[in-house]
């Protein structure tokens, strides 16, 4: 069974690549059994369809970002607002690598996907509400640094969506500045909801 798993793993890691930077839909099947290394056969044994590959590639990338984002944010501070600063600059970090800001995968998928099948607006609904629940589970944490008036569920959402937003407009203008304007953005709506900053 680990083989199974690992086997499935590599496939997914060998073409999340391809599919963030030309999306899932404009990718053929020929270019994914290419770039995975995988034989039609061994492509099918784990994905019966695209359809379902993106699916998992959903599931990956959440996975991905809780491993390398989320949950070493909080072994790096006890500080609940420095570990949403600190997730901040590693996501920031990572677009600035990129070759040409290539944007979130998950931001991508749903430009890419929530239209032609409704599972897909589902499932990525239910990772944003679970990446925004992480936010707001640390804000709370925080609670006694905010200001009394402040929604934590809406800050939380208001982070995401400069998130969202900064990755989306240093992908369309190529542009490290936006990005960081953008990312700027984020740390100063958290910040303002501080009751000294």
């Amino acid at each position: 069974m680990a083989n199974l798993k690992r086997t499935r793993e590599d496939i997914l890691k060998s073409v999340v690549t391809t599919v963030h930077r030309q999306g899932l839909t404009a990718t053929g099947l020929s270019k994914l059994f290419e770039v995975s290394g995988a034989s039609s056969g061994s492509f099918y044994n784990y994905f019966q369809s695209k359809h379902e590959l993106g699916h998992a590639l959903i599931d990956f990338e959440w996975a991905q970002l809780q491993a390398h984002v989320l949950e070493p944010a909080f072994s790096h501070s006890q500080d609940p607002i420095e570990q949403i600063l600190w997730m901040l600059d590693r996501l920031e970090e990572k677009q600035l690598r990129e070759p040409k800001c290539g944007g979130c995968l998950l931001g991508n998928l749903i430009v890419d996907l929530v239209e032609q099948e409704p599972s897909f607006r589902d499932h990525l609904m239910q990772v944003f509400s679970k990446w925004e629940g992480a936010i707001a589970q640390t804000l709370r944490q925080a609670k006694p640094q905010l200001k009394t008036d402040i929604d934590l569920d809406h800050l939380a959402e208001q982070i995401i969506t400069a998130i969202e937003g900064a990755m989306l407009m240093g992908k369309l203008h190529r542009s490290d500045i936006r990005l960081r304007r953008g990312f700027n953005l984020a740390r100063q709506t958290l910040k303002s909801a501080l009751i000294v900053y």
